[in-house]
C-alpha cells in the first residue's frame, strides 16, 4: 500500500510539472506581452551639440544608426508596433544635428545639363527643396547633383531614381534603382550613374528611408 501511495504522489508530481511546463511553453501563445520600452538613446542638449566636434557627431550619428532595430526585426512587428517604433526613430532623427555636404561641382569647362528639377517635400513633416541635376561630363561620366540641397534628416536615407514622376510611397516608387546612401541632408553633393542607364525610363529622384519605406522628398526629372 505505502508503494502504491508513493508511486501515485510521483505520479501526480510529475502531471503537474508536465502541466506547468505545458502551460510555459504554450502560454505566449495566448498571452499578451506589452512592451513600451523608449527608444534606446539619448540626443544631447542644444548646448552640447554646439560644442561638440565634427568626429563626436559623427561618432554620435553611428550610434544613433547602431541602435536602430534591423529591417528583418522591424518586418516581424505589427503594424502597429512598427509605427510606434517609426516615430520614435523619426521623432529623434530630427533632433540630430545636421549634415552638411560641399561636394564641387564636376571639372569640366561645360558639363551638359541633361535632366533636372526642384526637390518637394513629401508632407508637412517630411520636408525637401533644392535642385536636382543629371549632366554628361567627361564624355561618358553621368552625375546625379544635388544643389541648394536640404531635407529632413531621417534614418538610412537612400537616394532612389524611379520611373514614375512624383511618388508619394514605398507603392508608387515601381522599378527603382537604388544609388546608394545620402551622403548629407544639407548642401551640394554628386551620385554617378551608370552610362548603361537609359534616363528616359526613369521620371523623378527620391530621398528615400529604407527601413521604413517612407518617401522624404521627390523631384520630377524633366528635359531643360
Amino acid at each position: 500500500m505505502t508503494r502504491r501511495r508513493i508511486l501515485l504522489s510521483a505520479g501526480a508530481v510529475i502531471v503537474i510539472a508536465g502541466a506547468a511546463i505545458g502551460w510555459w511553453l504554450v502560454s505566449p501563445l495566448f498571452l499578451d506581452t506589452v512592451v513600451d520600452e523608449a527608444f534606446p538613446f539619448d540626443i544631447p542638449g542644444q548646448s552640447e551639440l554646439e560644442e561638440m566636434t565634427a568626429d563626436e557627431i559623427s561618432e554620435l550619428e553611428s550610434e544613433f544608426v547602431a541602435a536602430m532595430p534591423s529591417e528583418q526585426t522591424l518586418e516581424n512587428l505589427s503594424a502597429e508596433d512598427r509605427q510606434t517604433v517609426q516615430d520614435k526613430i523619426m521623432t529623434v532623427a530630427v533632433e540630430m544635428p545636421d549634415h552638411p555636404m560641399d561636394e564641387s561641382a564636376p571639372a569640366q569647362v561645360a558639363p551638359t545639363a541633361l535632366l533636372l528639377e526642384d526637390f518637394t517635400g513629401a508632407d508637412d513633416f517630411h520636408s525637401g527643396s533644392g535642385d536636382a541635376t543629371i549632366f554628361q561630363v567627361d564624355g561618358d561620366r553621368r552625375i546625379l547633383r544635388f544643389e541648394n540641397f536640404k531635407v529632413t534628416s531621417g534614418p538610412a536615407l537612400s537616394v532612389l531614381l524611379s520611373p514614375n514622376p512624383s511618388p508619394e510611397s514605398s507603392g508608387g516608387l515601381g522599378a527603382y534603382i537604388d544609388l546608394g546612401p545620402l551622403k548629407g541632408n544639407i548642401g551640394n553633393q554628386n551620385d554617378d550613374i551608370s552610362t548603361l542607364m537609359n534616363l528616359d525610363d526613369f521620371k523623378s529622384v527620391v530621398i528615400y528611408c529604407v527601413p521604413f519605406h517612407v518617401v522624404f522628398a521627390t523631384a520630377t526629372l524633366d528635359r531643360p
